[in-house]
């Protein structure tokens, strides 16, 4: 089952024909992907903010419908519909132009589209179990059009491809000045000593809600100086730590980059405030 505009349908394939034709010729433009625990939307104002200003900045219609009580209830009616609304939950929430922008019509209507499937509930950090690398086949899109979830999707795809064929667990992305921008599966943060580095949103990371709830967490503990700066590809083999930060996977240590093995303990220490934040949210 999915929502589409509101309605419920059994599949992709059972949509109306010209709202079909739509979706296949415009091309989702937005996707955002929410946890929901036993119908709890995690982090549901920070997620409907980002989908909002992701919006505002490829300039698409937002309709006055789309309130985030509005599309909290189309969600909680697609778990419903599935049978999923006491188990954890991924749902993937779409925005997309009803038709191709023209130079005539350059904003036309907005539709979206809601699918879900069960996921895994956090209990504890991953622990890395093989080696990452460095991809420079492609660079990242820097800047504020960057930050997109979709802007460097192709080439996050690319780099999956290249993951699997050489037997990486992930890979760290770069922009084209040569600077980390995150990693295939999400934010990066790295540690040496009692400092926490991760890259700032012009390097082309995805402006990801999980990764400044990470970043506002680090703030507040005592001890640790977290700074939001360029970083180079060689700060990484100097590093006590790395850790990336994702909805799929929350807090996952990396095992070893090149000949450099590091440990999880700062990534440990952090992942129980990481969980109470979670759950309160």
């Amino acid at each position: 089952m999915i929502v589409f505009n509101g309605s419920v349908y059994a599949c992709i394939n059972s949509l109306p024909e010209d709202e079909l034709n739509g979706l296949l010729h415009s091309g989702i433009s937005i996707v955002e992907n929410i946890r929901v625990e036993a119908e709890k939307l995690i982090f549901w104002e920070l997620h409907y903010f980002k989908m909002m200003a992701s919006m505002r900045i490829l300039r698409m219609e937002i309709p006055m419908s789309f309130t985030m009580e509005y599309l909290e209830e189309q969600i909680i009616k697609l778990l419903q519909e599935n049978k999923l609304n006491t188990v954890s939950t991924k749902i993937s929430l779409s925005f997309f132009s009803k038709h191709i922008p023209t130079r005539c019509t350059p904003i036309v209507p907005t539709s979206f589209l809601i699918e879900a499937e069960t996921s895994e509930t956090f209990s504890s950090i991953q622990l890395g179990s093989r080696n990452i690398e460095l991809y420079k086949d492609h660079w990242v899109v820097k800047g504020l059009f960057g930050t997109l979830e979709s802007s460097n999707d192709r080439m996050r795809k690319l780099a999956a491809v290249y993951a699997y064929e050489n037997n990486f667990e992930d890979l760290i992305l770069l922009n084209e000045n040569k600077q980390v921008s995150e990693t295939l599966i999400g934010s990066l943060f790295v540690v040496q000593g009692d400092v926490i580095k991760t890259p700032p949103l012009t390097s082309g990371c995805r402006s990801s809600v999980y990764r400044q709830v990470v970043i506002d967490l680090l703030k507040k503990i005592e001890g640790v100086n977290l700074i939001e700066e360029a970083v180079s590809p060689f700060e990484l083999q100097k590093a006590d730590e790395l850790f990336v930060v994702s909805l799929s996977n929350g807090i996952q240590s990396v095992k070893q980059y090149r000949k450099k093995v590091f440990s999880s303990y700062k990534a440990t220490l952090l992942f129980p405030k990481f969980i109470a934040n979670y759950r309160l949210s």
